[in-house]
């Protein structure tokens, strides 16, 4: 398995999460126990199947992330955000 994204926000993870389950690319959620008590020092990761590794980067390109610099995903910035606005909060 392979991490496909590392992250601290939950929200982007379930995002990532139900769009590769869409496409019928299984994940799992590591470090999760781990990251809820310290989510700002233990990212979690959503590991895939390698032989999947294609398809889940086109199915991310696809839904507005993209892959950054350090091999992670970030969504791209002139989209909206998956998170909820400030004043909702």
């Amino acid at each position: 398995m392979i991490a496909i994204l590392t992250t601290t926000d939950p929200i982007k993870l379930s995002a990532a999460q139900a769009l590769l389950a869409a496409d019928k690319v299984e994940s799992e959620v590591f470090d999760g126990a781990a990251g809820g008590l310290w989510r700002a020092i233990i990212p979690l990761r959503l590991m895939i199947d390698e032989d999947d590794a294609a398809r889940a980067r086109g199915t991310l390109r696809a839904a507005g992330f993209v892959e950054a610099a350090d091999g992670d995903w970030d969504l791209d910035p002139g989209r909206p955000s998956l998170s909820m606005p400030d004043n909702d909060r």
